[in-house]
């Protein structure tokens, strides 16, 4: 079973990692780069992998599994709660 993530990384992902992550939203913004998409726990576990060997810094995973979007289209802010 798929579930939404977000993963958030220091730095910044070029072309070819971009390309590596084909099926994923990939976002840069300053010194930061962020990864959407649906993933199975094993294509989440998979991609985790890839992104230690390219010695990407993991800032945060976050689930997006049964979020509502709001008004705007946006999904809320969960942070810190469960």
């Amino acid at each position: 079973m798929a579930t939404k993530y977000e993963i958030h990384l220091r730095g910044k992902l070029g072309p070819v990692l971009r390309a590596a992550f084909a099926g994923l939203r990939c976002q840069a913004v300053s010194r930061h780069a962020t990864i959407r998409g649906q993933l199975s726990a094993e294509e989440l576990r998979n991609l985790l992998i890839r992104l230690d060997r390219c010695g990407i810094e993991l800032v945060r995973v976050r689930c997006r599994y049964g979020e509502r979007t709001g008004a705007a289209g946006t999904v809320p802010d969960r942070a810190g709660t469960r």
